[in-house]
């Protein structure tokens, strides 16, 4: 298939520097800060697909969930588009409620998976990404494995590296080690490793269940850019 010219404009552009990267973080954080600085317990983060997405898992792939390279949803220059594997979980709770949203755009499935599995003290966590599409603002997050092919590539393109413990957008209680998110912008887990889901339900650490779905029930091709007439999240 034919890569649209969309998309062929956006890997011709320049990566975010170091400077425009961090400039990035700061707007986003600041927005959150101003917008709900509260934080709440985030139990489990969840993956919502189709129901074929997951049939094909559990009768064809043995249970197991392959990164796929990042899409260009976001911004355009973010260096992560096109570059590098992983699956996205959600991170952004409801604000009223404090719990994941109860309908999804995404698909009718949704996997939930105890938040400390994907993301403990024995990963890294890089902020990548900071954009709206209409209502909302996003935050990207990049979990990896310290070493990693993936976290090599976080470090030489100047993704902000945040301390695990003790950041504004997600992170573990040193106390007993759960983990916590902001209220204020929704957040979004690119976690950069592979997930056998039958080893997640045999342990106790998550499950599918449905979820409403809205609008076209799945995810676009090639994602979608960010917004470009915000003056908060655009540099």
């Amino acid at each position: 298939m034919r890569t649209p010219t969309s998309v062929m404009a956006w890997q011709n552009q320049p990566y975010l520097t170091k400077w425009e990267l961090q400039e990035l973080y700061d707007r986003c954080v600041d927005l959150a800060e101003e917008t709900d600085n509260r934080y709440a317990p985030l139990v489990q983060m969840w993956r919502d697909k189709p129901h074929h997405y997951w049939n094909d898992i559990i009768q064809n792939k043995n249970g197991m969930m392959f990164p796929y390279m990042k899409d260009f949803n976001g911004d355009q220059r973010s260096a992560i588009n096109g570059n590098i594997k992983g699956l996205f979980f959600g991170g952004g709770l409801d604000r009223r409620r404090k719990r994941p949203p109860y309908f999804s755009y995404f698909g009718d499935k949704r996997l939930l998976v105890n938040a400390c599995v994907l993301f403990n003290e024995s990963k890294n966590i890089y902020f990548a990404d900071f954009y709206c599409h209409y209502q909302y603002h996003y935050a990207t997050v990049v979990i990896t494995n310290p070493g990693s092919t993936q976290d090599r590539f976080c470090q030489r393109h100047h993704l902000v590296k945040l301390d695990p413990f003790n950041n504004p957008l997600l992170f573990i209680d040193d106390n007993d080690y759960s983990v916590y998110v902001t209220l204020g912008v929704r957040v979004e887990v690119f976690i950069t490793q592979k997930l056998n889901i039958f080893s997640v339900f045999n342990n106790g650490v998550g499950r599918l269940v449905r979820v409403q779905p809205r609008g076209r029930g799945r995810s676009h091709k090639n994602g979608i850019p960010k917004k470009a007439i915000c003056n908060i999240c655009n540099l």
